[in-house]
């Protein structure tokens, strides 16, 4: 009987909560391909939800909220696996979930995190082990690409990121194009988390069911990130999810350093972090963390999906014996391609770098065959799910594009009218 009284409680909350915070939630603009028959956030708009109090009541508001789409979205990403391994996604789920130990890392850095994905799985509906191995993305690319040895590297995670600080009269700019794969389209959501016992908050980027793509918070500390699959991974490490935010719950830029620098590391990850006075991108692999520079005295960086300064390879060594030539050469071509386009516009100290030069960037397409900016009508598996700019200044301003730059409008978000 008290855990009956309990559950409806929570539930009132979470109905409560809903009719909060709804004057926060903007419906997104959809228009539909009709090629393709694929729907495109064309305006600009995109959910933004509220998420505060405790890091279980965060995750209720999130689940309860979003349980309609977060169930689809866990639907379609089954159906991903089962094409990709033509078993039971829910067994490899299972045998995902015992073979791996990252949770030993995620409790010793960010338990509250844990406590945020099970109030996740309380407000959808859904199992606890699904909602957590939904969270992660990075672990699972390269646990099922070292499950099958020999399969084409997948597409879906080109993403592009950029960083330029020390302009007069300018504050820091750090901003990425986020490419994930095709299903996560109309999932898009921000989130604006609360600290709790913190003036502190943050502007979190995913899609439904997700704790974290990449963010900016409250203090001008933002994060974005590029998968590594070169690098080498560890079984024990910290995810990519709870990596960033982990970084964005750091209220000191050093901090922030210091964690990235500290943590174990699941998988291979750019992480370019950003702060009030600097910006400073780190390749990090199971056993290595290495900061990368461009060039000497840079005040400006940028990166792609393949490493440049960290060698901690051995695995993905073995992995492209098995994997055809071909496929090999094209990953490869397609993310140094990307990083040429990014050097030849970024890397001149004699140009301004501003808002508009970066929107311009992140929509280009130096290339047509591996352009920074990917439309969902582009014959891939993946599309850039969203643009983000972050002005790192006393008062920091998000800019967000939730599709691709080049047909998706940008909208600006502040922590304070």
């Amino acid at each position: 009987m008290n855990l009956r009284n309990d559950a409806m409680k929570r539930r009132t909350f979470l109905k409560k909560s809903t009719l909060a915070l709804a004057s926060f939630a903007i419906a997104p603009s959809i228009m539909k391909d009709s090629r393709k028959g694929n729907l495109l956030l064309r305006s600009g708009d995109i959910q933004v939800i509220v998420l505060e109090g405790t890091p279980l009541k965060r995750g209720q508001i999130h689940g309860e909220i979003l349980r309609s789409k977060i169930n689809e979205a866990v639907k379609l990403w089954k159906e991903e696996l089962f094409k990709a391994l033509d078993s039971d996604p829910d067994k490899y789920i299972d045998e995902f979930v015992e073979n791996t130990h990252f949770t030993k890392s995620i409790k010793k850095w960010s338990p509250n995190l844990l406590e945020e994905v099970k109030g996740i799985s309380d407000g959808s509906g859904l199992d606890f082990k699904t909602l957590y191995a939904f969270q992660l993305a990075d672990e699972e690319w390269w646990y099922r690409r070292n499950k099958k040895l020999g399969i084409v590297l997948s597409e879906n995670k080109n993403c592009s990121a950029l960083g330029v600080f020390g302009q007069e009269g300018f504050p820091p700019l750090l901003a990425q194009n986020m490419d994930i794969p095709k299903w996560t389209n109309g999932f898009q959501v921000l989130f604006h988390i609360k600290h709790q016992h913190s003036n502190l908050e943050s502007f979190v980027f995913s899609y439904a069911g997700m704790i974290a793509l990449n963010g900016l918070n409250s203090k001008s500390i933002g994060v974005c990130v590029n998968t590594l699959l070169q690098l080498n991974q560890r079984l024990d490490g910290m995810p990519v999810a709870f990596i960033i935010r982990g970084i964005l719950e750091q209220e000191r830029f050093n901090d922030a350093l210091r964690f990235v620098n500290t943590v174990k590391h699941a998988s291979g990850q750019n992480y370019t972090i950003g702060g009030p006075e600097e910006i400073i991108a780190f390749e990090c692999s199971a056993n290595k963390v290495s900061r990368f520079i461009p060039y000497k005295s840079a005040t400006r960086v940028y990166h792609t999906n393949h490493p440049l300064v960290n060698d901690d390879q051995d695995i993905y060594k073995e992995v492209i014996k098995k994997m055809p030539p071909d496929a090999v050469k094209k990953s490869l071509h397609n993310t140094k391609t990307r990083f040429e386009s990014l050097e030849k516009r970024l890397k001149d100290p004699s140009k301004k770098i501003t808002v508009e030069t970066i929107k311009s960037t992140l929509s280009s397409h130096d290339d047509p065959q591996n352009p920074i900016c990917y439309d969902l009508r582009k014959d891939r598996s993946g599309f850039t799910a969203g643009s983000m700019i972050y002005e790192l200044s006393d008062s920091p301003v998000l800019h967000l594009a939730p599709g691709p730059p080049c047909s998706t409008e940008y909208k600006i978000y502040r922590f304070k009218n």
